[in-house]
């Protein structure tokens, strides 16, 4: 059995470029993908790209200071409104569609914030 040791303090000039590099390939293969989805359909691309941008200001980077939340939000309304405008392009249905999912989950959310 190996002792189990605890990590440096400051991290290693390659612990660093590894980081980098596995940030950078993760970015890549989003792009990668939200390519191959945009050439399938736009809408589907749009909306794909509105609930990662989503995700990775609530989950993976949230925003900590006031500017960064108003860019956080501004970002993500931009990429919200494409994903709706480009379903009312496409089908306007579908664009009623996005905007009731959009008001049920503003319910949800409002909803749930006393829990």
């Amino acid at each position: 059995m190996r002792a189990v040791s605890t990590p440096p303090e400051t991290p290693s000039p390659r612990s660093l470029a590894r980081e980098a590099a596995g940030l950078l390939l993760v970015a890549v293969g989003i792009l990668v993908v939200l390519v191959a989805l945009g050439a399938i359909h736009p809408v589907l691309s749009s909306s794909v790209a509105a609930a990662g941008t989503f995700a990775a200001f609530r989950f993976l980077a949230p925003p900590r200071t006031r500017l960064s939340r108003a860019v956080a939000c501004t970002v993500s309304a931009v990429v919200a409104a494409s994903a709706v405008g480009c379903a009312f392009a496409y089908f306007p249905l579908l664009g009623w569609v996005e905007v009731g999912a959009s008001i049920g989950a503003a319910g949800v959310w409002l909803a749930s914030e006393g829990v």
